[in-house]
């Protein structure tokens, strides 16, 4: 007992200390990177919140990681200022990009501000970390689980996206602790564990709107092998057995539908609005579903009757979410821009930005995972495994394709089926025992190039990308996010650039960011001298809702780029007179 107690111990210790190392080489990004393009409309959005006490500049995103991001600004004294509307008309919307300037900006501390707006990140990346050993441990013991963690926290892409005021990190934590949550919920659904999953779920909601898209899925195919495993004892339940379990059952289930209520609608601060104020012209839907007349008649009534709705802006933001999907986006893939993307898109961009080492050992694990479950009958294994392939599945079907931190949280469920991998294959070394080395050999090689590459970590792209990886893949966090332009003034300011014409792609406060002296460059527009151009401008145009305009910038192909630290995202150039 002493033995065991010590060894989890230390794999305990171990796994913080993953934790600590991968926060430490986040926060060393902070002062190497201006800011991503969504983070000021993340700031301002958390920050009206937490100031204004409202959420509806842009509810589609829910308030969790906004807040958290708004937070540091907050605590140090900074406030919403005056939001303006974009192109001064209100049909277009709130200037929250603007307002978020105003933040980071605000008393020429623009550093400062950013750092502080980060840090809010750093509990989602730990709390990712955390339901990842958790998770894994149950499964494999302590230290695969901290095997896991390791693969969680020394891959680019997670470290890339949880140095930003971006929302997807949030995800990354709250929808692994949601299936977790139910997965324990199945094994033994007491009071204690439905208050638990009811926060889990609650605190999902309020991530990130995929949510909705991706856990019914899951949860359809967790419950698919929880009764697959289970169907002889649940066949041989009769009479009052039967009974008295659908009771607790259904009474259990009732506690997380209403603690998850409470807790998603306290995100909102508890705010009601009338109907007709939350929604313009509520009984339009109405009218044009095919509805059995006595539902469209009460449905009408209660319209009529203008009812107060609790947490309107959530209903909002699904609305909005649901009616985004059918836009059509335009996404870039293999130096093509397609209006409503590829069903293939997520799989590129997960072998694009992944290390082949993590995806060996993650399809290794997967297929071991899927193996147990059929011959053992063990569906807590399989939990993970199934529901990365519904996930993979369930994206071919969306047509929003803005990069890999769509599918984000897919991630810890990755790591935990690259341990599966690992302790299998130490497993087999009474039979081969030189084969326990291939997975040091794939961990050492994480370790040491994760380390190689800081503090690039938007930038990774695997060898499976080529050598001109903005060409292949998308242009957006996952590549350029405008997060070069501090490096662009730093490289100006070496070679004692007086006046420069420029085109980037970016959502920062270009007079701010220590800049010589520039034009904006614009299509097809010649120049001379030096000329600085972001990537996803120089393979867009004017972006991929332009297409017309998409070879706007290549004239600028014919001239070498400088050699300098934004050769990746940002082509600086001389055009010789």
């Amino acid at each position: 007992m002493g033995i065991g107690n010590s060894s989890a111990r230390w794999a305990g210790l171990a796994a913080v200390g993953l934790v600590v190392i991968g926060v430490l080489r986040i926060v060393d990004t902070y002062h190497d990177f201006n800011q991503a393009y969504d983070e000021p409309a993340h700031i301002a959005c958390g920050m009206e919140w937490l100031d204004k006490g409202t959420f509806s500049m842009e509810p589609q995103h829910p308030p969790l990681p906004r807040v958290m991001s708004a937070l540091g600004p907050y605590l140090a004294g900074l406030r919403l200022g005056e939001v303006g509307f974009v192109g001064g008309d209100k049909a277009n919307g709130y200037d929250f990009y603007g307002a978020g300037n105003q933040i980071l900006c605000a008393r020429g501390q623009y550093q400062r501000n950013l750092t502080l707006a980060r840090l809010g990140t750093l509990p989602f990346f730990a709390f990712s970390a955390w339901i990842t050993f958790v998770w894994a441990r149950s499964l494999l013991g302590d230290w695969a689980a901290v095997v896991a963690v390791f693969l969680l926290t020394t891959l680019p892409v997670v470290l890339g996206y949880s140095s930003l005021a971006y929302v997807d990190p949030a995800l990354m934590a709250m929808f692994p602790a949601a299936l977790l949550a139910l997965v324990r919920w199945l094994e033994a659904p007491g009071w204690g564990r439905s208050v638990v999953l009811g926060v889990a779920v609650a605190g999902m909601a309020l991530a990130n709107a995929p949510w909705m898209v991706f856990f019914p899925p899951c949860v359809a195919a967790i419950l698919v092998c929880w009764w697959w495993s289970r169907r002889g004892a649940l066949a041989g339940l009769r009479g009052k057995d039967l009974a008295d379990k659908s009771v607790r059952t259904t009474r259990t289930l009732v506690v997380v539908l209403v603690v998850a209520w409470f807790v998603l609608w306290g995100g909102y601060r508890f705010s009601v609005e009338r109907l007709d104020r939350a929604f313009e012209n509520p009984g339009k839907p109405i009218e044009h579903l095919h509805l059995p007349s006595p539902v469209k008649t009460l449905a009408l009534k209660v319209i009529a009757f203008n009812p107060m709705v609790p947490a309107p802006a959530f209903f909002q933001g699904v609305g909005r979410a649901i009616g985004e999907n059918s836009k059509l986006y335009p996404a870039y893939l293999f130096g093509k821009v397609k209006r409503g993307g590829w069903w293939y898109f997520y799989f590129f961009m997960l072998v694009f930005k992944t290390p082949p080492g993590f995806l060996v050992l993650a399809v290794a694990g997967l297929g071991w995972g899927l193996k147990r479950f059929w011959q053992g009958k063990d569906w807590r294994v399989a939990a993970p495994a199934v529901c990365v392939v519904v996930i993979l599945l369930v994206g071919t079907t969306i047509k929003v394709n803005l990069g890999v931190r769509t599918i984000l949280f897919v991630y810890p469920l990755l790591a935990i089926l690259g341990a599966v991998a690992c302790k299998e294959i130490w497993n087999l070394q009474g039979q081969w025992p030189r084969v326990a080395v291939l997975p040091i050999l794939l961990l050492t090689q994480l370790g040491v190039y994760g380390a190689w590459i800081h503090p690039n970590y938007l930038t990774y792209t695997s060898s499976f990308a080529g050598s001109a990886p903005d060409y292949s893949l998308v242009l957006d966090a996952d590549f350029d996010a405008g997060q070069n332009v501090l490096r662009l003034a730093d490289v100006l300011r070496e070679r004692n650039v007086q006046h420069l014409k420029l085109r980037l792609y970016t959502s920062a406060d270009l007079s701010q960011m220590g800049l010589p002296p520039f034009e904006v460059l614009a299509p097809y527009e010649k120049a001379t001298g030096w000329v600085a151009v972001s990537v996803h401008n120089l393979r867009t145009g004017e972006g991929p809702w332009y297409p017309a305009r998409a070879d706007g910038y290549a004239w600028l192909n014919a001239y070498p780029a400088v050699s300098s630290p934004v050769e990746k995202t940002i082509r600086l150039v001389f055009v010789p007179e």
